[in-house]
């Protein structure tokens, strides 16, 4: 599960400023207030790549971090993608709505034996942004898309702080990630980068 992640303006190259700027010129003229740097929580509008309609390539958007489930009314702001394509709710965006969270890191706490939650942060360990996947409705209670971080089961030593983490994608593959024809099941069980903990 991811509860909160962290960007920093600072991990971001050239190409990813200039994906921010597009992301916040759309917002401008949307008149809606997006997150480009600090902690981001679920219902908060942030930056997010997604091809683009009109020039079919990768841009970035503003979009909130989830959106209301249609008959148990909570919020939604994960998935787990071992279920994903089950969802009624998010079998178009399967194939027609994936997109990339960008990442300075994310954030998750362990309960101690005192009860006390500790936040632990996990970043790549080349120091580079961390690319979440997601997946987008169109939500008709918004005015922007809502998106979803998709989950899958930790590896390697994060299982002891976490039994989830999200599904990250390789900088190399990220288009390969939001085309519609590559299919999803099969790019979700190879997809992944090393991540290491540290306690914030």
């Amino acid at each position: 599960m991811c509860g909160r992640y962290y960007l920093e303006r600072q991990f971001m190259s050239l190409d990813d400023a200039e994906e921010m700027r597009h992301a916040a010129r759309v917002a401008e003229r949307l008149r809606v207030s997006m997150k480009t740097e600090g902690e981001i929580r679920p219902t908060d509008v942030a930056p997010v790549i997604a091809p683009s309609r009109e020039e079919r390539r990768p841009d970035s958007f503003p979009m909130q971090w989830g959106f209301i489930h249609p008959t148990r009314g909570m919020l939604v702001f994960n998935t787990r993608s071992e279920t994903a394509a089950e969802k009624p709710m998010l079998s178009s965006s399967i194939d027609e709505r994936r997109c990339i969270i960008p990442a300075s890191c994310y954030f998750e706490w362990k309960k101690t034996e005192s009860g006390k939650k500790e936040r632990y942060s996990f970043r790549a360990e080349d120091g580079a942004p961390l690319l979440l996947a997601g997946l987008y409705v169109l939500s008709p209670g918004s005015r922007l898309p809502c998106f979803t971080i998709l989950t899958c089961g930790a590896a390697g030593s994060i299982r002891e702080l976490h039994p989830r983490m999200p599904v990250l994608v390789p900088r190399a593959r990220a288009e390969e990630w939001l085309s519609p024809k590559t299919d999803f099941n099969g790019i979700i069980r190879e997809l992944g980068v090393s991540v290491a903990a540290a306690r914030s």
